[in-house]
């Protein structure tokens, strides 16, 4: 009996030992098990590593946008129509080729041309933006243009198969033209954005080291319960991260899993936590939270998902996709809710602006047992459930511009926000009820909730009894017109607001014509044709286009 367990201890040893040797060329060398660590350089093994032993979530992970983030240019990664078309733009003409295997993006402004060699892929799921390098231009020789790894200034909308330029993809873009009717950013500068200098930092892996050592809020956890020891970050580290220092392009196994040497080398289990002897805890029990916990999920996810740049809505949550973590981490729920309560990380979502899946309402009545069942629900949301009213179109409702649909905030909050009321911003009460006036919205909060608030009158264009929606139409606040123009054409009110979505095609934003356009179509049940309506046609031509279709709408034949 011994001798069997001694042999069955050596085939198991032996098995242990045998798996990192074929790994061998993922290891790094010099990376010896004298001290544990997950967060350095030579902790980091890729995805092939973890593929040995996990090969189904390998495989799911391969359909994820995840892994797609972020490639080098190439016949499959590049989905772009780059087949000689061309466009023209506000006077400029570009043209979209492939040479050989090299894929180029030439910009004509006058006499001068400058073409572009696309060097990596951003995005694959809705949109796709291109990094390139200046090949040919009116520059010198010599010139820093040459040198700069930068973002491409037109992208290609996968469902619309077309191409778009960068305003058109963007709500903290500035309105397209000036007052006097000049771009206010031409194509040509919009190369100056360096991929290595913004785009890298969230659509690629590398060791979280690298995160902390940088500094610049994509550390995910919170600076306040761990930092690099001082004397490892050193007096003068290089600034920004070099691509020979990704683990990865794309998101990998690594991003959310830390360096997983000692995982494959040993069989030590994966920690969700980071560390190392190069850290220190100012917070050391934050840090024992468990493997499953919201903070140590929410944290890894806020990696990523952060994008503090992006324009706040008056209570904090952001009117643009990719700050999600944040917004979570800002809401009534950061301490209990988590990511992963909605979202698989190894399985692609349903699109951001389809139904609400069971799942995710689940996740509410998780912690909310006193809302368990239909009739508690039915009398908490004072709305039957045949209106298919769900928690989360009043506590996460559709403010936020995803990149091809309005998509709801993940700042959990309540539908009586004064900060968003008082301030005129969208309320989950009048996204559906778009037809009421903010008197009674803030008279039904406070029968049916107690929750009082007093809306300005100046924030509702100076009429309280107005229809908020029309109000939000007409909104100085470009994101407010972006999500009005999507809750009507999500209401059946829709096809009496036909004239006001054409109208909104108008709009001085590049993106809020392009999401009106959606609405417009959602109602209509189709698209509109290049003749009906020419996205990157000069004002002067697409207001022509509206016209006719104003003329139409108010004929009624426009949805026949």
């Amino acid at each position: 009996l011994v001798l069997l367990l001694y042999a069955a201890l050596f085939v198991a040893g032996y098995a242990g030992w045998k798996r990192p040797a074929r790994l061998s060329l993922s290891l790094s060398s010099e990376a010896p098990l004298t001290s544990r660590s997950n967060i350095h350089p030579r902790d980091y093994v890729g995805p092939q590593a973890c593929a040995e032993c996990h090969l189904e979530q390998h495989r799911a992970w391969r359909t994820h946008p995840h892994s797609r983030m972020n490639l080098d240019a190439s016949a499959e990664s590049v989905l772009g129509d780059f087949s000689g078309r061309e466009l023209s733009y506000a006077g400029r003409r570009v043209r979209f080729e492939r040479r050989g295997g090299s894929f180029y993006m030439t910009l004509f402004t006058g006499e001068a041309a400058r073409r572009y060699r696309v060097t990596r892929t951003i995005g694959s799921r809705f949109t796709q933006m291109y990094a390139g390098v200046l090949v040919e231009g009116p520059e010198p020789p010599g010139d820093p243009a040459y040198a700069r790894e930068g973002k491409l200034p037109f992208g290609w909308w996968i469902s619309r198969q077309a191409w778009y330029p960068e305003p058109y993809f963007d709500s903290d873009c500035p309105p397209e033209y000036d007052e006097r009717g000049q771009l206010t950013l031409p194509p040509e500068e919009a190369h100056r954005t360096s991929w290595s200098a913004n785009c890298i930092y969230c659509h690629n892996t590398y060791p979280y080291e690298e995160r902390l050592r940088e500094g610049a809020g994509t550390e995910g956890f919170p600076a306040r319960d761990l930092r690099l020891r001082e004397e490892q970050v050193g007096e003068d580290p290089l600034p920004g991260l070099a691509p020979s220092e990704l683990v990865t392009l794309g998101i990998s196994c690594e991003s959310c899993h830390f360096g997983g040497r000692e995982h494959v080398r040993s069989g030590r289990a994966i920690s969700f936590l980071p560390y190392s002897e190069a850290l220190e805890f100012p917070r050391a029990a934050a840090l024992s939270a468990p493997r499953g916990s919201a903070y140590a999920i929410n944290s890894i996810c806020n990696q990523c998902h952060y994008s503090r740049g992006v324009s706040p809505y008056p209570n904090g949550a952001g009117i643009w996709n990719s700050r999600e973590a944040v917004d979570l981490l800002g809401g009534a729920c950061q301490g209990e809710l988590k990511c992963t309560d909605c979202h698989d990380p190894h399985q692609p979502g349903p699109p951001g602006g389809g139904p609400d899946q069971p799942a995710h309402l689940a996740a509410c009545v998780r912690c909310h047992e006193e809302l368990a069942t239909p009739a508690q629900q039915e009398a908490h949301a004072q709305h039957p459930l045949s209106a298919q009213v769900s928690c989360l179109d009043c506590h996460m409702p559709r403010i936020v511009q995803g990149l091809e649909a309005v998509v709801r905030t993940h700042r959990v909050s309540s539908p009586g926000d004064p900060r968003m009321i008082e301030a005129g911003a969208p309320n989950a009460c009048n996204l559906c009820h778009l037809d009421r006036s903010i008197a009674w919205t803030a008279s039904k909060l406070a029968q049916g909730w107690q929750r009082r608030v007093a809306p300005p009158a100046a924030a509702y264009a100076g009429r309280l009894d107005a229809p908020v929606g029309q109000v939000w139409l007409a909104s100085k606040v470009a994101i407010q017109r972006l999500v009005a123009a999507d809750a009507y054409s999500r209401s059946e009110l829709g096809p009496r607001e036909l004239p006001r979505f054409i109208r909104a095609l108008d709009d001085p934003m590049a993106v809020n014509r392009v999401f009106a356009q959606f609405a417009l179509e959602r109602v209509l049940g189709r698209r509109l044709s290049e003749g009906e309506l020419s996205p990157l046609a000069s004002p002067q031509r697409r207001r022509e286009q509206l016209r006719a279709l104003l003329e139409r709408a108010e004929q009624g034949k426009l949805l026949d």
